[in-house]
């Protein structure tokens, strides 16, 4: 299978993923088991890894994780799969959807191609298409979907939350940027009226878990602040609520790496979490959200998704 969808060439030079995410740690003994499978629809073929937890998996949640770039079946392979570890402790179905080489020659997700930005439409659909096979396969829990991932599948679940806001309830755009940035001159819409526009009818404040190291320099700081400002402006617009521009509360962590957290709260609900790790690179980012070593991490990732059930139009917590 997998050898049918790595041919051909499709070379893009793009600024946010210029580096690929290398991992440095081998392969820990005790992975989780996770099958390969594939899926199809009408914008493409895409390999995927699926863990279930044990169990009835009826009624769970399921969390869609996105690579970034470099091959994703050694990237996903080396580290174990750790994030199994998290779906197994709180039980929730993952599921890793495998860009290919044909689409793109460093395996990153082409969240910056106006083809992939629309709802219906090229590998937004595939990823959302999948989601919801999934959900009627396992008779998983609606109303706590969520898509997340790192580098360039942060950018593309952002890109997912604009698209489809009425499967995911909740996003993790990791060291990934802004709706439609343009990575020549690093302009976006910091309104967030780009977003509600491609909602629709569907809009609504999506709440999200950001994660911005302070040095990356592949993913540069102020772009994931863009993001965080963008999607503020997506919840003044998207519902009646009161979003303040600067943060509810604002903690620090030193696990795994000193950490702040920023968190922006409204109307009862938690809108969203701005995490600024000081200490690991791009690179060194990735290893921490797909090894063993960010456990603690990946833990409080999937705490925050996990406590956000799908809304309606207009509200972010249902």
């Amino acid at each position: 299978m997998r050898g049918t969808t790595r041919r051909g060439r499709f070379v893009v030079v793009l600024a946010l993923v210029a580096l690929s995410m290398q991992f440095l740690l081998s392969a820990p003994s005790s992975a989780q088991a996770v099958v390969e499978r594939g899926f199809a629809n009408a914008a493409g073929t895409r390999d995927y890894y699926l863990h279930v937890p044990p169990g009835d998996p009826a009624g769970k949640p399921l969390m869609i994780y996105l690579h970034g770039c470099t091959d994703p079946w050694r990237q996903l392979a080396d580290t174990g799969f750790s994030l199994t570890r998290i779906a197994d402790e709180l039980g929730f179905v993952l599921a890793y959807p495998i860009q290919t080489e044909a689409a793109n020659d460093r395996y990153c997700w082409n969240w910056f191609d106006p083809a992939n930005q629309a709802r219906g439409q090229g590998e937004s659909s595939i990823i959302a298409d999948l989601t919801a096979a999934l959900i009627g396969e396992f008779g998983l829990d609606r109303s706590r979907v969520y898509v997340g991932g790192y580098s360039a599948g942060g950018a593309m679940s952002t890109v997912l939350a604009a698209t489809y806001p009425d499967l995911y309830a909740a996003i993790a755009p990791m060291a990934g940027g802004p709706y439609q940035l343009d990575p020549q001159t690093f302009r976006a819409d910091l309104s967030g009226a780009s977003i509600v526009a491609a909602m629709g009818e569907r809009a609504r404040p999506v709440p999200g878990f950001f994660l911005q190291d302070l040095l990356d320099q592949t993913s540069l700081y102020p772009i994931g602040r863009t993001n965080l400002v963008q999607w503020l402006g997506v919840y003044r617009l998207a519902s009646d609520l009161a979003v303040l521009a600067v943060p509810s509360t604002v903690t620090t962590s030193t696990d795994p790496v000193p950490t702040t957290i920023e968190r922006y709260d409204a109307g009862g609900c938690v809108l969203a979490e701005f995490r600024t790790p000081i200490g690991p690179d791009h690179i060194g980012g990735g290893l921490l959200m797909q090894s063993e070593r960010g456990l603690g991490l990946q833990r409080e990732l999937m705490n925050f998704l996990l406590a956000h059930r799908l809304g309606g139009p207009r509200q972010a917590c249902g």
